[in-house]
């Protein structure tokens, strides 16, 4: 039986949940200066590394980079908007632009020229 933690698409989502929770305890460091954030980021830094490496082994490096950069920036608007209520302070343009990430993700999630190992 194969280990789902282990695809390479979880890999993906992984990577991505890593880099978000880092990118949202950076701002809370610069904000409340609490070492806790910063000893967390520390730790999570080499992780989401070693994940890239891993979902760029399966993927090949443009269409890693293409899936987890771009849900790197769709996660920390996500909490930003979702829990730090940040949704004012975005214009139409810039809604508009996000969209334009999330279908980007979906094409290359949805249209893969050829299976991943």
């Amino acid at each position: 039986m194969k280990n789902i933690l282990l695809s390479p698409w979880s890999a993906v989502l992984i990577c991505a949940a890593l880099s978000t929770l880092a990118d949202t305890l950076g701002t809370l460091w610069w904000e409340k200066k609490e070492n806790w954030h910063l000893a967390a980021i520390l730790l999570l830094a080499p992780a989401v590394f070693l994940s890239f490496g891993y979902v760029g082994s399966h993927f090949g490096l443009a269409k890693a980079s293409s899936l987890t950069n771009t849900l790197i920036v769709i996660g920390p608007i996500l909490v930003g908007i979702l829990f730090r209520g940040e949704l004012r302070q975005l214009s139409g343009i810039e809604i508009f632009g996000i969209s334009l990430a999330v279908a980007g993700i979906a094409l290359l999630t949805l249209f893969s020229p050829r299976p991943v190992s």
